[in-house]
């Protein structure tokens, strides 16, 4: 007997209608500044005090009066200068600094510059970096380490943050085993979980792997059911194709609706967007590439959205071809890609072309090529866009 096939919708039509569906709730948590790396505010940060709070000395050299320091005359230490190190507040009365390496010594206590100083030279004024009350990381921005440093020295010791999406990844399959385990013919390794938990946490989800679920309708429906009243995204693997034992299709329509079931686009096209009680439901499809690529389609943008509001855009190189690529029609093919920067500065793209099962086609990679609907194949040479896979 023939099984049905898929329904293939194009990829922006079913990006536009499973991201219209989602909607995360907007949490918020205080957290110590200082173990907020990474996450993003949910709330602008003012300066709670001046940076910096006393007028600095900005170089080694001398403190002196702009208006009474002149070139060639004897300044004594204590009426007309004094000495200060980088990072010293200028003592009263002086309001210039005059280079170290622009003084000469006279004798003890005794100099003379060459040249005149301007008023405020060489001096950190106070506030010159953040006055009290300044702006100093706006609402919706990742917490870099040079943002949690100004945080610290404009006196912010905890930040608010939106708080991360509980996630929650259910891999599926009667024949999955883990890594730990020798495979048996017939057994597969089970290592979704790791590119599901590492690209996930990595765009600031919580994420959480339950034990490997079989082929089996109640006991998946289960799992669902049960994750749905613990998470705000549900990730399942595999079981989303056509197959005797692809259950997750039903599963989500028995629970809430099937947005989108099948897109075209290579590797990973049976990938399923559900929503159930008001939560994402993704199918992700059971090869590791196709998987990887459903991430990056469906699930970094649903977080991008939360956090930010929009969709990050995604850093790109144009490079050409070292290889030929070869593509199918009526697919949006995703070519994995390694970029090699030449000694002109310009860049050659090694394209990694495999199945979805291969692995090794995301090892070591910079990005991906994506390939149109209607094209069959590009040549070597072809100058191509390359999107990147960064953070």
């Amino acid at each position: 007997m023939k099984r049905a096939q898929l329904q293939l919708m194009p990829l922006e039509e079913a990006q536009r209608l499973f991201f219209a569906r989602v909607l995360l709730p907007d949490r918020e948590e205080e957290r110590e500044t200082s173990a907020a790396l990474g996450r993003v505010t949910s709330r602008a940060c003012y300066a709670q005090r001046d940076l910096p709070h006393y007028p600095m000395a900005a170089m080694d050299g001398i403190a002196v009066r702009a208006c009474a320091a002149r070139p060639g005359e004897k300044l004594r230490r204590g009426r007309d200068f004094e000495y200060v190190d980088t990072g010293d507040p200028i003592p009263e009365p002086f309001d210039s600094v005059v280079k170290i390496e622009e003084v000469r010594e006279l004798g003890e206590d005794t100099v003379e510059i060459e040249r005149a100083p301007s008023p405020g030279m060489h001096v950190r004024a106070v506030g010159e970096d953040f006055a009290r009350g300044a702006l100093v990381v706006p609402a919706g921005a990742c917490l870099t380490p040079e943002a949690i440093a100004a945080l610290l020295a404009t006196g912010n010791l905890t930040v608010w943050v939106k708080s991360q999406p509980k996630i929650v990844f259910i891999p599926t399959g009667s024949e999955l085993v883990p890594p730990e385990r020798e495979p048996a013919v017939g057994e597969i390794v089970e290592t979704n979980s790791q590119l599901v938990k590492g690209l996930v946490s990595r765009w600031g989800g919580a994420v959480t792997v339950t034990e490997s679920v079989p082929n089996e309708l109640a006991i998946l429906r289960s799992a669902v059911r049960e994750a749905l009243a613990r998470f705000d995204i549900v990730l399942v693997g595999a079981g989303t194709s056509k197959g005797r034992g692809d259950w997750v299709a039903q599963v989500v329509r028995e629970l809430g609706e099937v947005v989108v079931h099948g897109v075209a686009y290579h590797p990973g096209h049976p990938v399923l967007l559900g929503v159930c009680e008001q939560k994402p439901v993704v199918g992700l499809p059971g090869y590791p590439v196709a998987t990887w690529l459903a991430l990056q389609l469906f699930v970094r943008p649903v977080l991008e959205r939360y956090y930010y509001g929009q969709e990050r855009p995604r850093l790109s190189v144009w490079a050409r071809l070292a290889q030929p690529i070869k593509s199918g029609r009526g697919f949006r093919e995703f070519v994995r890609a390694r970029l090699e920067r030449l000694p002109d500065g310009s860049w050659l793209v090694h394209p990694k072309q495999g199945g979805a099962s291969k692995l090794s086609t995301l090892v070591h990679i910079d990005g991906w090529i994506e390939v149109p609907e209607d094209v069959a194949s590009l040549p070597a040479g072809t100058l191509v866009e390359v999107k990147l896979t960064t953070p």
